[in-house]
């Protein structure tokens, strides 16, 4: 009696045996599979991290450009746009926005000089954006909002300074389009660049003569000028 039981319990055993060796075998072959696909997925993942970075580092050292003529232009990091290095001051009052002789107190001559000078500057600038996208695989989603915008002082009715702002931004878009020939709303940019003319009025961030002292004339007329923003466009 005693050996027909330990002839069934051997064989018995020897199947429990195989049937956890089969269990662990399946566990271990399900936890590779498992292993290997989240590797599989970590490396993509840090491929997709290292070509964004390179993208962003590119897109920074494009950045950089506008620092490279400190007389024409100057990159406010603070507030990442692009300010004219030079003064540009307007006769005071809502019907002074053109950039021509009769609007302007400051020497117009050289304030044309300049504003030709800086239109150039970002024309070239733009160009080399162009080229980059063109020519660089990993810049082909890359494109550029760029904002023209007028500020004005504050004086007098807020709603008019909304409107003589934007005045002064328009201008100085028509007045690179005819006096250059620069369209930047051209078709021709239209790959590489969005041209937005805008104005702020008497708001925004950065105004000189803040917070305001009505006293203070001399810095808060300071504020009649134009800002430039170009903010990269990272697609897909």
């Amino acid at each position: 009696m005693d050996g027909k039981r330990k002839d069934f319990f051997w064989p018995s055993y020897v199947d429990l045996l195989t049937a956890l060796f089969a269990v662990v075998l399946v566990l271990f072959i399900l936890s590779y599979f498992n292993f290997k696909n989240k590797r599989d997925e970590l490396e993509d993942m840090i491929q997709i991290y290292k070509e964004d970075s390179e993208i962003l580092n590119k897109v920074k050292s494009n950045l950089k450009l506008f620092d490279s003529d400190k007389e024409i232009f100057h990159y406010d990091t603070v507030y990442n746009r692009i300010q004219i290095a030079f003064e540009i001051k307007f006769k005071r009052g809502f019907e002074y926005w053109r950039i021509d002789s009769d609007d302007l107190e400051s020497d117009y001559d050289e304030t044309k000089q300049k504003l030709n000078s800086l239109g150039k500057k970002l024309n070239q600038i733009i160009q080399l954006f162009n080229d980059q996208k063109n020519n660089d695989p990993s810049m082909k989603d890359i494109s550029y909002l760029m904002v023209i915008s007028g500020s004005a002082s504050k004086y007098g009715d807020e709603f008019e300074n909304y409107l003589l702002s934007y005045k002064r931004a328009l201008s100085l878009y028509n007045f690179w389009k005819n006096d250059l020939g620069i369209d930047f709303n051209s078709p021709k940019y239209h790959e590489i660049i969005e041209l937005q003319v805008a104005g702020i009025g008497t708001g925004g961030v950065g105004r000189f003569n803040y917070p305001y002292n009505p006293h203070n004339s001399i810095e808060e007329e300071k504020n009649q000028r134009f800002i430039i923003y170009i903010t990269p466009k990272i697609g897909k």
